[in-house]
């Protein structure tokens, strides 16, 4: 599902339909009111080739491991079989939803965490107070870059850092959590409208979904790779862009 933002930066991931329900924003509404793709929904033009290969393990693991019924047909097996591999996708994406739901409420003191939940975000403040300082935090910010043609939402922001959560199964003997793409996201958040280059410090923070209160601090450290990423960004925002057929920066200033 593709995310979209006003020119406001509001968000504009639904629309009530015909039948007077919500539903899920298309390119088409966008065109019509004028919105921006958020930064997520660019980088989905580049290639994922460690996602795909996970989706085609979990197809693989799935067939493995689902029988087939009497008088099924091709058709309907492989449907089954989709739907499983697909199930543990999308409980990821659910808990991690829910994680960053319950960080923003209590980064804004709208609600104390407990249990786990309370072990997940003293072990993200403690991150934060040993590695960025005293901060004045804002959670789950929403900004839209007018003149790039981009909108999205920041986990943490600051004046001086932007900060992203990202929910993944590992343990105390993990390797590799950081990738590249991440800094791509956090390039597009850094960079304020009307600038080219980002002052601000980037950061990923990894919430273990299998260790509840395990979370690992991984500042992307400033140097050339900082205009790599904006300029990797760009390219991608630019391919978005003709692919789609659609330049909202463009239409606006029309409107």
């Amino acid at each position: 599902m593709m995310h979209w933002y006003d020119w406001k930066g509001e968000p504009q991931h639904f629309i009530k339909g015909k039948n007077g329900k919500l539903r899920a924003s298309t390119l088409r509404d966008a065109r019509k009111h004028g919105w921006y793709p958020s930064v997520t929904s660019v980088l989905d033009v580049l290639a994922k080739p460690g996602l795909d290969q996970w989706k085609i393990n979990k197809a693989i693991d799935a067939a493995i491991n689902t029988s087939r019924l009497i008088e099924e047909t091709d058709s309907e097996y492989i449907k089954r079989i989709l739907v499983s591999s697909r199930k543990e996708t999308e409980e990821a994406a659910e808990r991690g939803t829910r994680i960053h739901g319950m960080l923003e409420k209590a980064f804004k003191e709208i609600e104390e965490p407990t249990g786990d939940d309370a072990s997940i975000f003293n072990s993200v403040k403690s991150l934060l107070d040993i590695n960025c300082g005293e901060q004045n935090w804002e959670s789950e910010v929403t900004f839209c870059n007018t003149k790039k043609g981009y909108g999205g939402m920041i986990d943490l922001d600051s004046d001086e850092w932007v900060i992203d959560f990202k929910t993944k199964e590992f343990g105390a003997d993990h390797k590799q959590l950081a990738y590249d793409s991440m800094a791509y996201q956090l390039s597009a958040y850094a960079i304020e409208e009307g600038t080219e280059h980002s002052h601000k410090r980037m950061a990923n923070i990894f919430i273990s979904a299998t260790n509840p209160g395990l979370t690992v601090f991984y500042e992307w450290e400033k140097g050339e790779d900082y205009d790599r990423y904006a300029e990797i960004f760009d390219s991608a925002l630019a391919l978005w862009k003709n692919v789609k057929k659609y330049w909202p920066e463009k239409q606006n200033e029309r409107n």
